[in-house]
């Protein structure tokens, strides 16, 4: 990834974990943190967007707070 894409990526993953957190609790907030983990140690591989995938479709129950990111999810697919 370049510096630019690599600093969007470091950023959306800090936003979108504290969006998590802040509104989620439990057994759905242990899931959707653990979809985001995968998602980002996948970054630089092909099953990036299979990540990408799981952890939007985790979250479609509560997709409130997940909505704001998801132009940005869907710029950082391949």
């Amino acid at each position: 990834m370049t510096d630019q894409k690599d600093h969007e990526h470091s950023r959306l993953i800090a936003e979108l974990r504290a969006s998590i957190i802040k509104h989620t609790s439990g057994d759905t907030q242990e899931r959707l943190l653990a979809r985001l983990d995968q998602m980002d140690s996948s970054v630089a591989t092909a099953s990036f967007g299979e990540h990408v995938k799981a952890l939007v479709e985790e979250a479609e129950e509560d997709a409130a707070y997940i909505a704001p990111f998801m132009s940005r999810l869907s710029s950082l697919l391949p």
